[in-house]
């Protein structure tokens, strides 16, 4: 009798427990769903974002944007989202159909279409010469960097109206074509902008905004968060300008070309790059050709990736005493979170300084 009279006292705490646990977290329950296409937009999401709201990441950081399929899983994240922030179709071409379903009822912020960047034009792939320019966007590093607009550059004109998104679709990504330099892959603008610091911050600014629009309740704090991400930016990018001062003259070549935002805010001095889109083969005649400018001896390294298999660029450097190094654009063994950008460009520069730096030329 005893336990027979303690028992609905032990069932109204549980009824209590219960209440009290979903009344505790009401914020978290409402919040809207964010999700963030690739690692390095995801970390300065989450960065802007702070306690306030949780941000998911829709594909591995240790796989490839380019061409990617999506998992049924990662399919239904993207379904229940409330806010999509993507590169755009240049890089995640995969996303356009599922984004356009949920458009209606999702707010869905393209970097490169929906905010205000310094974006700059595509390259074919091949050898590339006349690109080691200190005074192009970017100078010695800091051009792009001061606190002021950073996009005023009108050579970059932003027509992004005039951009066919369905020439971006997956259909370009198939494996049996061949990329040999007659066009650039990613549309008429590189897609890789956050490996720049300076547009790095623009993004930071302007998607401060945006959030704070979205959740208005939050929008002090939003507005903090970015005022601390960007001290961080700048303090990181002073850094990295600094490490790479002794290396900025040293030819390199790439495997994928992926890091034209980083070599212009720095001033690095790239050669040539093996492909565009790595999804895509290169030709025999563009090997030849790489093969033959590696040859004359004067490129320091070939950069290879950890998404890709780095046997091609090895028979492309072999005897020709050029080193292979290792760049990662996505972060493909960082974990997810505010700090993965920020290692992000630190393993960038010292991608670089531990092959660059032994070239005695």
């Amino acid at each position: 009798m005893r336990f027979a009279a303690r028992r609905p006292t032990f069932l109204a705490l549980l009824l209590a427990l219960a209440f009290l646990v979903t009344v505790a977290t009401p914020a978290q329950a409402d919040s809207p769903r964010i999700v963030a296409s690739i690692l390095p937009i995801h970390s300065l999401v989450a960065a802007l974002a702070g306690d306030t709201h949780e941000v998911e990441l829709l594909v591995p950081a240790s796989a490839s944007p380019h061409g990617y399929s999506m998992r049924p899983s990662e399919a239904r994240r993207l379904q229940q989202a409330d806010l999509v922030v993507w590169v755009g179709p240049e890089l995640e071409g995969f996303l356009e159909r599922s984004l356009h379903g949920i458009a209606d009822r999702a707010t869905v912020i393209s970097l490169m279409h929906d905010l205000d960047l310094d974006l700059l034009e595509g390259r074919t792939g091949g050898v590339w010469e006349g690109h080691h320019d200190h005074g192009d966007d970017g100078g010695h590093g800091h051009d792009d960097h001061p606190h002021d607009d950073h996009n005023g550059h009108a050579d970059h004109a932003h027509d992004h109206d005039a951009h066919d998104h369905d020439a971006h679709g997956s259909d370009n990504h198939g494996h049996a074509a061949h990329d040999d330099g007659h066009g650039h892959a990613h549309g008429d603008y590189d897609s890789h902008l956050w490996l720049s610091p300076g547009v790095a911050r623009a993004i930071v600014e302007q998607l401060a905004e945006r959030l704070a629009e979205l959740d208005p309740e939050q929008a002090a704090t939003i507005r903090d968060n970015r005022d601390g991400l960007l001290q961080r930016i700048d303090e990181m990018d002073a850094r990295i300008a600094e490490q790479l001062a002794p290396v900025r003259d040293q030819r390199f070549m790439v495997f994928h070309d992926a890091y034209q935002y980083f070599e212009q805010h720095y001033g690095l001095n790239a050669a040539g790059s093996i492909s565009v889109d790595p999804s895509r083969m290169p030709g025999a005649r563009r090997l030849s050709e790489l093969r033959g400018r590696l040859a004359e001896g004067d490129v320091a390294c070939l950069f290879t990736e950890p998404q890709f298999r780095p046997a091609l660029a090895e028979t492309v450097a072999e005897g020709t005493g050029t080193r292979l190094g290792m760049l990662d654009p996505i972060g493909a063994e960082l974990e997810p979170g505010p700090d993965a950008w920020f290692l992000l460009m630190q393993g960038m520069a010292d991608g670089f300084t531990d092959c660059m730096a032994h070239n005695g030329s």
